[in-house]
C-alpha cells in the first residue's frame, strides 16, 4: 500500500455474527500478508431498544480518529440506523480517508454488494422443474426491505415464467420467532398446505421448521422448506436447508483488495456485484453435499462443548456478581473480583475493560449527560495481558488499546465494543486477536451481563458512600466535628474492644471545661459554644495523632488510644494540659478558659463498659479539678 499507517477500521453491528465472521476472517487473512492492523468497532443496537441507549452505543463509532487509518470498511447491511452510518462515513470522507461499503449503498462511497435476484430465481426454478412444486408460500422478511423485495420478485418471476402464481404471502420480520408464530397461525387456521414454504432468510426457515414439526409435518416429505443466506445454522439442522449463498466466504478477501485499490485511487468510485447462487440440500429433497454433511456431524460432535462454554459464562458472572456484591470502590472489581474469579477461555490471552473515570466517582446528578466521545484519560478497570491479570490503571483513549503500537510486519486484530447502561456511557471492552466470542454470539451476552454488574456495582458504591455519610452525621457532633455520644459507644468503645482482643492495653482520657456554667451565665451561650469548640480543637491538636476523640456530653470530651508505659502517662497528660492552657491564653478571650484532665488504663482482661471507664477517668480528674478551682477562686495564674 506504499507509505501507510498500516491500520484499517471496520464498522459493524454485531448481530450478524456469521456474516461478520466471513468478512473479518477474509480481511484478516489478507491483512496478515501486508502486516496491517485491523480495528473493528461494533455495536449491538436494535430498533426495539431505547433511542438514547442506542445513541450511547453508537458513540463507539466516534472513538477512532480517521487520520490514524489508511482506510475503512463499513458492513452496511448490519446497520439498523442509516443516518448514523452516513455520519461515520462523513467523518472519514472529511479527513480524506477512503471507505468501502459492503452489502449496501452509501452516498459518495464505493461498494461491494451481493445481488439477491439470481440465486433466488434459480432456487425457484429448481423447485418447479426438479421437484414439481406448484403452490409456493413466501415467508417475507420486513416487507419494505430492499433485499426482501428483490427476493420475492425473483420468486414471482420464476413462477410466472412457468405459468404459476404465488400461492400466498406470509408476513415475518427476518427473525426465527416471527416465522415460527406465523406458520403456527397458518396451520392452526386449517389453511391448505402449500407444496413449499420459501423463506426470505435461513433463520426464518429454521423457525418455520420448528412450527411444522410441532404440527406433525415432515420436511421435505410433507412440505418443502427453503431459506436464503446459507448460514451455518442451516447447515446443521435436520434436514439441512436448501438455500442461496451470497459468496460471503470470499467477500472479506475481496473487500480488502478493493480497499487497497480505493486507497491507491481515491478519486474513483465503483460498485462491484457478487452473484448469489443456489445450494440444494435435504429440505427440498436433494442430497446434501459431503462438506455440508461433515459440517453437521462436526457441530453435533462439538455440541456439548458449545453448550459448556455458555454454562461457563453463566457461572463466571454468577461468581463475579457474588464477589462484587459488597464492592465499595472501583478497585474491588479486580481485587475482589477478577483477581479471584477464573477468566473466560473464549477471550484468549489479551483483553481489557476500559471505563470512564467519572463512572465510579460522580453520582447521577453530576454524571456527564453526553452521547458523543470518551474521556481522553480512561481507566483500565481490568486487563488480561499475555494471560496475566493486571489491576486498575489508566491510559490515553487515543491509543484505543492500552499500550498500542504497530508491530512492523505483524498484523493484529482489535475488537472494540461499547459498555453502557441506558444513557450512561460506561466505557468499552477491547479484545486483541481473538474474535471467537464475536463469531459465536457470546460477546453480546458478555457485554450485557458486564453492563449490569458494573452498574449494580456503581449503585452499591454510592449507596455505601451515602450510608457512611449518613452514619457520620448520625454519630458526629455538629459543633465540634468529634464523635457524639452515640459515636463514642460505637467507635471508641469498639476500638477498646479490638485492642483487648489482641491482648493490648488502652488509655481513656477524660477532660471537661472548668466553670462552664459561669461562662454560659456571664458571657452568653455563643461564647459557651466557642469555648466548647476551642477546647475540642486544642484537645485534638496537642494529643497524640492516633487517638480517637469524642464529645461525650455538654462540655465533656474523651479520647482513646494506645497506652504508653505507666510512668510516662502523667508527663504526657501534663504536656497536653499545659499546651491547651497556653493555646487558650493566645486567644485573648474575654473570659477564663481552662480544662481539667483525667485518665484510666484499660487492661485486656477488663470487662467494664464505656461508662465504667469514663467514671474511672472522671474520678482520677477530681483532684485536678479541685486544685484548678482553688486557683481560680484565689485569682492565682493557672499552669
Amino acid at each position: 500500500m506504499g507509505y501507510m499507517k498500516n491500520r484499517i477500521a471496520i464498522f459493524t453491528n454485531g448481530y450478524s455474527n456469521e456474516f461478520i465472521e466471513h468478512v473479518l476472517g477474509g480481511i484478516q487473512r489478507k491483512a496478515k500478508e501486508d502486516g496491517t492492523d485491523v480495528f473493528v468497532f461494533l455495536t449491538y443496537c436494535t430498533v426495539i431498544d431505547d433511542e438514547l441507549q442506542n445513541k450511547c452505543q453508537l458513540n463507539i463509532f466516534h472513538l477512532p480518529d480517521p487520520a490514524d487509518y489508511d482506510g475503512a470498511i463499513m458492513l452496511t447491511n448490519t446497520y439498523n440506523f442509516p443516518d448514523e452510518q452516513e455520519r461515520v462515513c462523513a467523518r472519514f470522507q472529511r479527513a480524506g480517508v477512503p471507505m468501502l461499503s459492503l452489502e449496501g449503498h452509501v452516498p459518495n462511497m464505493s461498494s461491494i454488494c451481493s445481488e439477491n435476484y439470481e440465486g433466488m430465481y434459480d432456487l425457484s426454478v429448481h423447485l418447479i422443474e426438479k421437484h414439481g412444486v406448484k403452490k409456493v408460500a413466501y415467508v417475507n422478511g420486513v416487507k419494505e426491505n430492499v433485499e426482501n423485495t428483490i427476493r420475492r420478485q425473483a420468486l414471482t418471476d420464476a413462477l410466472s415464467k412457468h405459468g404459476l402464481e404465488l400461492f400466498c404471502d406470509i408476513d415475518g420480520d427476518f427473525s426465527p420467532y416471527s416465522a415460527y408464530l406465523q406458520i403456527n397461525r397458518y396451520l392452526d387456521e386449517g389453511r391448505e398446505l402449500p407444496d413449499a414454504f420459501v423463506c426470505a432468510n435461513d433463520i426464518m426457515a429454521i423457525g418455520a421448521n420448528r412450527a411444522l414439526a410441532e404440527h406433525g409435518l415432515k420436511v421435505p416429505e410433507d412440505v418443502i422448506l427453503t431459506g436464503f443466506d446459507s448460514i451455518a445454522e442451516g447447515r446443521y439442522t435436520v434436514p439441512i436447508l436448501t438455500s442461496v449463498s451470497r459468496g460471503w466466504d470470499k467477500l472479506g478477501e475481496r473487500a480488502y483488495e478493493r480497499l487497497k485499490y480505493q486507497i491507491a485511487h481515491p478519486g474513483e468510485r465503483f460498485d462491484d456485484i457478487v452473484n448469489s447462487f443456489l445450494i440444494p440440500a435435504e429440505s427440498c429433497g436433494c442430497q446434501a453435499s459431503k462438506e455440508m454433511s461433515d459440517y453437521r456431524f462436526d457441530r453435533i460432535r462439538n455440541l456439548y462443548f458449545d453448550n459448556l462454554n455458555i454454562s461457563i459464562m453463566e457461572v463466571f458472572f454468577q461468581r463475579l456478581q457474588m464477589a462484587l456484591s459488597n464492592a465499595e470502590r472501583k478497585e474491588d472489581f479486580y481485587e475482589n473480583g477478577l483477581k479471584i474469579v477464573r477468566d473466560l477461555p473464549d477471550f484468549g490471552s489479551d483483553y481489557c475493560i476500559c471505563t470512564e473515570p467519572a463512572f465510579f466517582e460522580l453520582e447521577d446528578e453530576s454524571y456527564p449527560q453526553r452521547i458523543r466521545g470518551y474521556s481522553s484519560k480512561m481507566d483500565i478497570l481490568y486487563e488480561l495481558k499475555k494471560g496475566k491479570k493486571h489491576s486498575i490503571s489508566s491510559f490515553n483513549s487515543r491509543e484505543l488499546y492500552p499500550g498500542y503500537e504497530h508491530e512492523e510486519g505483524a498484523s493484529n486484530m482489535y475488537i472494540l465494543a461499547p459498555l453502557n447502561h441506558h444513557d450512561y456511557i460506561i466505557g468499552y471492552i477491547a479484545i486483541k486477536n481473538n474474535p471467537k466470542m464475536l463469531y459465536n454470539g457470546n460477546l453480546r451476552s458478555f457485554i450485557m451481563s458486564l453492563n449490569a454488574i458494573l452498574f449494580s456495582m456503581r449503585r452499591y458504591i454510592f449507596a455505601q458512600k451515602n450510608n457512611r455519610e449518613l452514619k457520620k452525621i448520625y454519630m458526629t457532633d455538629a459543633l465540634t466535628g468529634l464523635y457524639n455520644r452515640t459515636g463514642c459507644h460505637n467507635v471508641l468503645y469498639e476500638y477498646i474492644n479490638r485492642r483487648k482482643e489482641k491482648g493490648e492495653r488502652s488509655i481513656l482520657v477524660f477532660t471537661d471545661i472548668d466553670r462552664m456554667k459561669t461562662i454560659n451565665d456571664e458571657h452568653g451561650h455563643l461564647n459557651g459554644d466557642f469555648a466548647i469548640k476551642a477546647t475540642a480543637d486544642a484537645f485534638q491538636k496537642f494529643s497524640p495523632s492516633d487517638w480517637i476523640f469524642g464529645r461525650y456530653g455538654g462540655d465533656e470530651f474523651i479520647a482513646v488510644g494506645e497506652c504508653v508505659a505507666a510512668e510516662c502517662i502523667p508527663m504526657e497528660l501534663k504536656a497536653i494540659r499545659v499546651n491547651m492552657t497556653e493555646y487558650f491564653r493566645s486567644l485573648n478571650l474575654s473570659f477564663m478558659l481552662h480544662a481539667s484532665i483525667g485518665y484510666t488504663v484499660i487492661e485486656p482482661y477488663d470487662e467494664g463498659t464505656i461508662e465504667d471507664y469514663i467514671k474511672r477517668a472522671d474520678d482520677s480528674m477530681y483532684q485536678e479539678k479541685e486544685r484548678v478551682h482553688k486557683l481560680i477562686d484565689s485569682g492565682m495564674p493557672l499552669d
